[in-house]
């Protein structure tokens, strides 16, 4: 009798969910949030990942007879609750800052409180963290110290499989917070542990012999580098030459790794068919131009910057993003150099068809009230001292070289 009205139950309930919308609404979801995975779009994949979430609260589930495991009813196979278990490493694969243009440190504390509660749902799955999820929350937490910390020691203490992979996003996270100490001890306990260093790790190491003044080294490792994934070691080594203001050598290096120094020194003459022409060593991609643009921001140089730009659409068709502009438009930059900033902003719509972003539109903004500001103060400043000048030499004066009298 008790069985029976379990079994009633659960129909009736079934019955009140309506199946079958329930499978569509389903698959609707999953289909769209495996298409912004795909795209990377950490915003509107969390949106999507969480309506699942939800919606997984909402499935029924038939019991079994004799048993006090629930099974999923076979009308419910496409459903939330049988396909969020292989979604959350996805969506922990997407709450990367690198997926992200325009960001704030508010969007970065965002990011990591959604990485935290797709954790926190695994777990109270029963579900284990693999290297790959590992991965994942080390690139999330790379800013935070304490939390990257705990995940590596939770991951060596629990006996994950941890590839090259996971300590280069170890690795990645002490230069990137500067604790050069413990970085150069992981460098060991990668040797230790009998991994072999591929493309990230090689650029890792130029960045970390960088930023620690051993430009030699730097300079050894990377001539070691060849072959695939030798664009991330090319990447490191001009951001370790703009870091050390080497700005000539970062562009000869540009220069010889597309080839084109047999051709040119000169970034305005640079057009395709001289690219097309050239034996090039490496093609850049879009965080080439990147390195290369933030430098010349950072040292005033927006003319070059913005050069940069146009080599980039024109000669490698690499389309800018939001976050390009935002490398040249800086608190620093719009303040130094107002009306070449403005003209990027004006650039960004009129040419390369992107809205500039809230960030830059409040920067500029901000920027230019403080112009505005100190232009204010400099008027009051001379006529305060004109009229000083002008109570010295006596106001029945016109010239102020004429002798004053008793």
């Amino acid at each position: 009798m008790t069985t029976t009205r379990v079994v009633a139950g659960t129909l009736a309930k079934t019955h009140k969910k309506n199946p079958k919308k329930l499978v569509s609404r389903d698959i609707g979801l999953l289909s769209e949030l495996e298409k912004e995975l795909k795209a990377q779009d950490s915003a509107k994949a969390w949106h999507l990942y969480s309506k699942l979430v939800q919606r997984d609260k909402d499935v029924p589930l038939d019991p079994i007879f004799g048993s006090k495991l629930p099974v999923v009813a076979r009308h419910n196979l496409n459903t939330a609750y049988t396909h969020l278990p292989l979604l959350h490493s996805k969506i922990l694969g997407v709450l990367q800052k690198k997926f992200m243009h325009g960001y704030t440190h508010a969007d970065i504390d965002k990011m990591s409180e959604c990485a935290r509660l797709v954790v926190e749902k695994m777990s109270r799955g029963g579900l284990e963290l693999t290297g790959e999820d590992i991965c994942h929350l080390l690139s999330c937490f790379t800013s935070n110290t304490g939390a990257v910390d705990q995940i590596w020691q939770y991951a060596t203490l629990s006996g994950v499989a941890l590839d090259i992979n996971c300590f280069n996003r170890y690795l990645n996270a002490k230069i990137y917070v500067k604790e050069y100490e413990r970085a150069f001890e992981v460098v060991k306990e990668i040797s230790e542990a009998g991994l072999q260093p591929n493309a990230s790790t090689k650029g890792l190491l130029i960045r970390l012999y960088g930023r620690t003044g051993d430009l030699a080294a730097a300079r050894r490792v990377f001539d070691g580098v060849s072959g695939g994934g030798a664009v991330l070691a090319y990447n490191d080594m001009l951001d370790v030459l703009g870091m050390n203001g080497l700005v000539d050598e970062m562009r000869q290096l540009f220069l010889k790794m597309t080839g084109v120094a047999a051709f040119t020194n000169d970034l305005s003459e640079l057009t395709t068919d001289a690219y097309r022409q050239a034996v090039h060593i490496v093609a850049p991609d879009r965080e080439t131009f990147h390195v290369l643009i933030k430098w010349h921001s950072q040292y005033w140089d927006i003319d070059t910057a913005t050069q940069y730009v146009r080599v980039m659409t024109e000669v490698f068709d690499i389309q800018p993003v939001a976050k390009t502009f935002k490398l040249i438009i800086t608190p620093q930059t719009a303040v130094r150099e107002f009306q070449k900033c403005a003209s990027v902003g004006v650039l960004m719509g009129e040419k390369y068809g992107i809205e500039p972003p809230v960030y830059i539109l409040r920067t500029l903004e901000r920027a230019g009230k403080k112009l505005a500001s100190m232009e204010e103060k400099i008027r009051k400043s001379e006529a305060q001292r004109s009229s000083v000048f002008s109570g010295l030499f006596g106001s029945s004066s016109d010239d102020p070289s004429a002798p004053v009298t008793a």
